[in-house]
């Protein structure tokens, strides 16, 4: 009755949030609006740290508190409720954008995605800490696809709004409206998490410090492979994850940036989301984590050299397809990667593990400063080859990954 519960809670809140991150989509929205306002590719580089990085690298000091936490439901609901706060803060200051240099209302938007970012770090780690709580192995498997599925279908729901919204209402008001909407919606989506009922943790060792965690990472890798293997892959698959915000500023090579091309983009982008779901289901069943990790460094891999191909056609359409695929890795990456890592740790280790991984996925946290520097000196093309080579490579580690990741994908062969 409790794992039921617990299943709809989640499903509840994944339906709502996909409705509340697509008018905020970080990938599309959010470097659309960096651009309009007069920012340049190391802003959306900063911004993409801010987004991808930090959540993860600020995931093991929390997890060092949290890991001494019975109950980790009342954090949950803490970093949901500053993320909110921190949609109304952004849709707020938008509205002032007109009284603000462009240099300004940048640094304003950092803020709040600063703020944004850490809360959801916070929540993040209680987040997957109780889903391992919360249901069997089989049961997972079944939660994460469903999950898609619902999540595809607010995303089918408010991509089509979502455009409109860019297109029909002028600038810098239709991303003030956008903002505003998030933040009712993401407050919508947490009243699912009322209802959840947590099984208490069992707490095998209490950490004093955060110095004291830190040092008991190397000992944590070295005693399980499979999170070693897998904190390096990240790292590798992130290296072109962290490019799709860019791909949005170099279409300014291509194409004029309007707010109608960024919500094409975005609507490409969910749709591969959507498309793909309808494959994930089956495709998890036959080949779990493990194939779904083989799949997601192949289309993350692919994409990069897709837009350097399909840019020469100056195709608006051709180019929204790359959108298309990167909407389908997007969707892999998220089935997959928490799926993992629940099945590498236990419910003692469990914090832990989510605060190692994200720590030390350092591709997302520095990459992307990196690449929006370098851009303007050695341009897109070398970057997007390098970064494509480096997601490639992770197939390599992906095959050394063992039990229990893979014990359904030998039995399917």
């Amino acid at each position: 009755m409790k794992e039921n519960r617990n299943f709809y809670s989640y499903l509840w809140h994944a339906l709502w949030l996909s409705l509340a991150e697509t008018f905020a989509e970080r990938n599309t929205v959010l470097p659309g609006l960096i651009l309009l306002a007069g920012g340049s590719e190391p802003d959306i580089g900063m911004l993409t740290a801010i987004m991808i990085g930090i959540p993860l690298i600020s995931q093991l000091f929390f997890a060092s508190y949290l890991t001494s936490k019975e109950y980790k439901k009342p954090f949950l609901l803490i970093g949901i409720y500053i993320r909110i706060a921190s949609f109304f803060g952004l849709a707020a200051s938008i509205y002032l954008i007109r009284d603000l240099s462009a240099s300004q209302f940048i640094a304003i938007i950092f803020f709040w995605m600063v703020l944004f970012s850490i809360s959801g770090a916070f929540a993040g780690v209680s987040y997957t800490d109780i889903i391992g709580k919360s249901f069997t192995s089989e049961t997972r498997k079944r939660f994460f696809v469903t999950k898609q599925i619902i999540t595809s279908i607010g995303i089918l729901i408010s991509a089509f709004l979502v455009k409109d919204l860019l297109v029909s209402i002028d600038y810098p008001e239709n991303y003030g409206a956008a903002f505003t909407i998030a933040g009712i919606l993401l407050f919508i989506a947490s009243l699912g998490f009322i209802f959840l009922k947590e099984k208490r943790s069992e707490i095998k060792k209490q950490y004093s410090s955060i110095r004291e965690v830190i040092k008991s990472v190397p000992a944590e890798i070295r005693a399980n492979p499979n999170l070693k293997y897998f904190v390096i892959i990240s790292n590798l698959i992130g290296t072109t994850f962290t490019l799709i915000p860019f791909y949005i500023a170099y279409s300014r090579t291509v194409f004029e940036i309007t707010e109608d091309l960024i919500g094409q983009f975005l609507l490409a982008q969910l749709s591969g989301m959507v498309i793909s779901n309808l494959i994930w289901k089956r495709f998890l069943k036959k080949y779990s984590f493990k194939g779904m990790l083989k799949v997601t460094s192949v289309m993350m891999g692919i994409a990069p050299l897709l837009v350097i191909i399909i840019s020469s056609f100056n195709s608006v359409v051709l180019f929204a397809g790359v959108f298309l695929l990167i909407g389908s890795g997007i969707s892999s990456q998220k089935i997959t990667m928490e799926g993992v890592l629940i099945e590498i740790s236990n419910e003692a280790n469990r914090p832990l593990y989510i605060g190692i991984y994200g720590t030390l996925n350092l591709t997302s946290a520095f990459l992307p400063l990196l690449s929006g520097s370098l851009f303007g000196i050695i341009g897109y093309h070398y970057i997007f080859i390098l970064w494509s080579f480096l997601t490639f490579s992770s197939l390599f580690l992906i095959k050394k990954m063992v039990c229990p990741v893979g014990i359904e994908e030998k039995k399917s062969i």
